[in-house]
């Protein structure tokens, strides 16, 4: 289904009785899409390259070091927990729950054009999954990812840690820095990495970021920052060094720089069967 998305093969879906909108556009409205997209796949790579992401994901935690998960059981997708808060129950639906031997993983993901992160939704999510038969056990940990400020997650980890005892650790992150992580994985511009990627975990990779691209993110090395950063020369109609090359390239003596010697010079390159008979005549003269 991705594939035929990113071509333009899905088609339209009906939305309401008298409209219809492209399933390119629905993805980027749909914070489930981008979930399924991204981490049904994840669950098909090797256990080093699972390793890996998790690791760069909780690189910038709150709470305990977190480094060794345990080995990858599964991922449970919108699972529904209640919630017990005095006399009131309620439903509580994270985006997903990451299963290892060691521990479970909270991941509540925000689209890059979405609505922002919130306390009160991590709140529930942790509290309600504690209280779940699941979440007995096992050392706990959440993971935020798009729509979070650093500052605001630095704030919110604190109270949430000191309230949950088997909450270990807090990380939060935008779609960004998970799109370049993989760009680098691809390309292995990350020595840091130390991985051998299979041709399996290439093309795994390769499909979570063009999911990702349906929400703008670059897909490319290729940066801005990096092509101005190289030295070029600003060209104008009397630069000396577009003048000094071009009089090399006109035999016999020098010539001055102009706009009608350049037009002129590169008329001399064009064949005369390639052009217009209307070009043709202008030539000749």
């Amino acid at each position: 289904m991705l594939k035929a998305i990113l071509h333009g093969k899905a088609g339209r879906i009906e939305q309401n009785t008298d409209e219809s909108v492209s399933w390119s556009s629905l993805f980027k409205a749909r914070e489930d899409l981008l979930t399924s997209t991204v981490f049904e796949r994840f669950a098909y790579l090797s256990d080093a390259v699972q390793a890996c992401l998790l690791g760069h994901w909780f690189k910038s935690h709150h709470g305990k070091p977190t480094d060794v998960f345990g080995e990858f059981k599964g991922i449970t997708y919108w699972p529904r927990f209640s919630l017990h808060q005095a006399s009131l129950s309620n439903q509580v639906e994270p985006d997903s729950i990451f299963h290892f031997d060691l521990c479970n993983i909270i991941v509540e993901v925000k689209p890059p054009t979405g609505g922002d992160q919130y306390l009160v939704q991590w709140q529930r999510e942790i509290e309600s999954f504690i209280q779940s038969e699941q979440g007995q056990g096992k050392d706990l940990y959440f993971l935020a990812i798009g729509r979070i400020k650093p500052a605001d997650a630095s704030k919110w980890a604190k109270p949430l840690l000191d309230k949950f005892e088997s909450l270990k650790s807090i990380a939060a992150l935008e779609w960004s820095v998970v799109t370049e992580q993989l760009v680098e994985l691809i390309n292995e511009e990350s020595a840091g990495f130390n991985l051998n990627l299979s041709k399996q975990d290439r093309f795994i990779l390769f499909d979570m970021l063009e999911g990702l691209s349906l929400y703008g993110l670059q897909i490319s090395p290729f940066k801005w920052a990096e092509l101005k950063s190289h030295s070029l020369y600003n060209l104008s109609l009397h630069h000396d060094v577009l003048e000094g090359n071009f009089v090399e390239l006109v035999a016999g003596e020098p010539q001055p720089f102009t706009m009608k010697s350049l037009w002129a010079h590169s008329l001399k390159t064009i064949e005369l069967h390639s052009v217009p008979s209307y070009f043709k005549n202008i030539l000749k003269d």
